[in-house]
């Protein structure tokens, strides 16, 4: 049976009425309770120390590179390609899955978790009709975002396929137009515990708890860096000719168009593109 992706799975089985956002928070908080990172396994064989372990991961939140990655970059400790390779290996093993967890916790039964990941897997296979330079410009925001997402949040980040956006969006969103030649229009949704670790990083005095307008703001805020972003992306494959994002909408997203489900360690978010 495959590996479906954790959180993206878990989002699927929530849009789908199978389990409720408040059971899938409950499977992943016991995944990370029980389930060993890179590091924790680096440090247990002996190729780090907890210190050095520690500073990697310091510099994960302002580097963009997987932990082994950056041990091996620098040098720090006993970490070479093979033995994170290895690492790596026994993690995927040995480490308990999304769907072991919706087991354990008592929301779904064996079966229908083996069930319900052969459909998730069909459904992910299906052709999504999506254009292939719309496609290209999707996968090269999506890794952008990510990338972003990773710096201001701290946070991993897994992306799903694109795929022809249904209209479902989470609690907060922005969405901004990007003028010139190529231009477009982008979308960005998240839930709450996203827009309130945005609204922590990117507005002032947002830590005392902001209401719902300023984590649509946070939302905004967000995009107006990652417009910029997308600008000189379509700048370049413009053949330079000027683009410009103009300032976002909070609470609004695009009508239609095709989109990337975002995970993070906050919580979901959706990236939508109008072409």
């Amino acid at each position: 049976m495959l590996r479906p992706r954790p959180r993206l799975f878990g989002q699927w089985l929530v849009h789908r009425g199978v389990i409720t956002p408040a059971d899938l928070r409950e499977a992943l908080a016991l995944l990370r309770a029980v389930n060993s990172t890179i590091g924790e396994l680096a440090v247990a064989h002996g190729l780090v120390t907890p210190a050095q372990a520690d500073e990697i991961n310091a510099l994960q939140r302002h580097v963009d590179g997987r932990w082994g990655d950056i041990a091996i970059a620098l040098g720090i400790g006993k970490a070479t390609a093979a033995r994170i390779e290895q690492l790596a290996w026994e993690q995927q093993l040995e480490n308990l899955r999304l769907s072991d967890a919706l087991v354990e916790i008592g929301v779904l039964s064996a079966t229908e978790v083996d069930e319900w990941v052969e459909a998730f897997e069909r459904d992910d296979a299906t052709p999504d009709e999506i254009g292939g330079e719309t496609r290209v410009l999707l996968d090269q925001l999506s890794d952008g975002l990510s990338r972003m997402l990773r710096r201001v949040l701290a946070t991993p980040v897994r992306l799903s396929p694109p795929v022809v956006w249904d209209g479902h969006a989470y609690d907060h969103q922005a969405r901004c137009v990007i003028e010139g030649d190529l231009g477009c229009m982008i979308g960005l949704s998240v839930d709450r515990r996203v827009a309130r670790a945005m609204a922590e990083a990117l507005l002032d005095g947002a830590a005392a708890g902001p209401g719902a307008l300023k984590l649509d703001a946070a939302v905004g805020a967000f995009l107006v860096l990652f417009g910029g972003h997308a600008a000189r992306r379509l700048e370049a494959r413009g053949e330079h000719r000027p683009h410009r994002a103009l300032p976002p909408e909070s609470g609004q997203l695009p009508v239609a168009g095709c989109a990337v489900e975002i995970a993070t360690a906050q919580g979901a978010a959706l990236l939508v593109l109008s072409p």
